[in-house]
């Protein structure tokens, strides 16, 4: 699961009593042995584009052909990791995400404390100091530290200081840390987000630096190929129940690895080889069930711990016919089941339907927790913006989310098949009814996205590189809402401020206030349209 602070607020809490769900030996044994081979070292981690997701990949294409289901890969391409070459003269450098190539020979270099300047705090790191054809060296915290309590969280961004070092001159930049506990930038690269110059990392204490220092960066951006693995189950049906759960993980950490020792595989037995464990459950069981009035489509997603990136390309595709499905069900992280038996489900405001139901169809002692919003952090979200009613099943984050000792043994079998038991019969109850209706949700926000005092109160389309900030969804109610925004419109500017990506849309936002009234210029069917926005 990416970011694996759901959003939303979990409204309702009951435990439901309404029958006893049977969990048979066999079944808890297959999903044991689906989770221990997905989740093996051999398979290091299973990060998009690497053989260990490969190896993942067909398994779970042998498994389904055991079963009896046919299933095809879905391929898609974004821009991921980077082969690098660097070299300097300083000890334990390396370039980060938002370097770009640069050579420079003995630069001098300049301290800046954190690289922070703010008008309105009147305050700024780079009073009396001229860094101007420098390399500039920055703290990555901030004054008073990072927490979601400080008075500079809008100046954190490791990109924008970056930003702020360019337009004062200076020729490259290097970050350090003063906290061994602290999160640093990446070493393996997301996306490439250049800020112009080289930008390094000493992965280290402060320590000490030379005055003078060389630099050669040499980067060299690569395209990586997802893959999505589809099976449906075909009963000759108008319409088609979605099942899904994202079978990637974080690899040897990658980023948004929580772990701060030395480099080791994140098996990702929960997050979330227990989920597409319960897939092929499923497949296993709908491949031959009487409850046959909709077609089954079983997906393995690819990508998502990156950034819903497999659900996403699929949700986009022309493989998907929205019409024509019914519902979505997620599962990300099912394998914790507690002492309580506390299931978290959320999408729950995206059917009048499913609140009726998540009370009437339940396992003997479970507790269910419910939130509305069907915008989230996981592969459902792909699908609720496409008007598609969707549940998303979740048994709650622990000490191992996103560390090495995310292992096998530390999975809860019985409690797994009570998740996939749940579903099964929520399921069932819907199979002799109409296609059920969709209804739009209040999009919550995750609580480790940047914070500012606005928001337009959109979705951003992430997997858009083309210039602009695509938006994806529109919340009700909120500034873009209000202002007349649609589903697809590119936001280009903001006042004053050029819009040509994410990280230039965020920087936007930190330059207005709530109750301030500025033009946006989006492009709407490639016709440039100007809005009054009010936030």
């Amino acid at each position: 699961m990416s970011k694996k602070l759901l959003v939303g607020i979990l409204l309702v809490s009951s435990t439901l009593t309404a029958q006893n769900c049977k969990i048979s030996d066999k079944v808890v044994a297959s999903l044991k042995t689906d989770v221990e081979y997905l989740s093996d070292d051999k398979l290091e981690g299973r990060e998009t584009g690497t053989i260990g997701e490969q190896l993942a990949l067909e398994y779970l294409g042998g498994r389904l052909k055991d079963i009896g289901v046919k299933a095809q890969v879905h391929k898609f391409e974004f821009n991921g990791n980077v082969a690098v070459s660097f070299w300097s003269t300083g000890k334990n450098l390396y370039p980060t995400k938002y370097s770009s190539n640069g050579s420079l020979e003995k630069v001098k270099v300049v301290d800046v404390n954190f690289g922070i300047e703010s008008l309105d705090l009147e305050f700024s790191d780079y009073k009396g100091t001229d860094v101007k054809g420098k390399v500039v060296v920055i703290n990555t915290s901030s004054p008073d530290g990072i927490h979601p309590h400080s008075k500079y969280i809008n100046y954190h961004d490791l990109g924008l200081r970056a930003e702020l070092a360019k337009s004062k001159g200076a020729i490259a930049v290097i970050y350090y840390t003063d906290n061994k506990y602290a999160e640093t930038p990446e070493s393996k690269f997301k996306n490439i987000k250049s800020s112009g110059i080289p930008v390094l990392f000493f992965d280290d204490l402060k320590g000490n630096l030379p005055s003078e220092i060389s630099i050669e960066v040499k980067l060299k951006e690569r395209v990586i190929e997802g893959q999505n693995l589809i099976a449906e189950v075909d009963n000759g049906k108008e319409n088609t129940i979605i099942i899904g759960a994202h079978y990637d993980h974080l690899g040897w950490g990658a980023e948004g690895s929580l772990y701060r020792g030395e480099p080791a595989i994140h098996n990702g037995a929960d997050d979330n080889a227990s989920g597409t464990a319960g897939l092929l459950e499923l497949a296993r069981i709908y491949s031959k069930s009487k409850y046959d009035n909709y077609n089954y489509l079983f997906i393995a997603f690819s990508g998502e711990e990156k950034g819903l990136l497999g659900s996403n390309a699929f949700a986009k595709s022309d493989l998907l016919e929205a019409s024509k499905i019914n519902y979505m069900i997620n599962m990300d992280m099912i394998g914790r089941l507690d002492e309580q038996g506390k299931i978290e489900v959320y999408g729950t405001g995206t059917s009048p339907r499913w609140n009726s139901l998540l009370e009437d169809n339940s396992c003997k002692n479970v507790t269910i927790a419910t939130s509305e919003s069907g915008v989230g952090s996981s592969d459902h979200t792909s699908f609720y913006l496409q008007d598609i009613p969707v549940l998303h099943f979740f048994t709650g984050t622990h000490s191992d989310y996103h560390k090495p000792t995310d292992d096998a043994d530390k999975v809860n079998y019985e409690g797994l098949a009570t998740v996939v038991t749940y579903i099964e019969n929520l399921i069932n109850d819907l199979d002799d009814e109409e296609k059920i209706e969709f209804t739009k949700t209040k999009m919550g926000e995750s609580k480790k996205a940047p914070r500012f005092s606005v928001t337009l109160g959109v979705v951003p389309d992430y997997l858009y590189s083309d210039g602009g900030m695509r938006i994806d969804g529109i919340n009700d109610g909120k500034p873009a809402h209000n202002a007349g925004m649609q589903k697809g419109d590119i936001v280009v500017k903001l006042g004053e401020v050029n819009i040509t990506d994410m990280m230039a849309y965020m920087k936007a936002l930190g330059h207005f206030a709530k109750g301030d009234k500025v033009k946006a210029t989006v492009i709407r069917d490639g016709n440039a349209v100007e809005l009054d926005v009010q936030f």
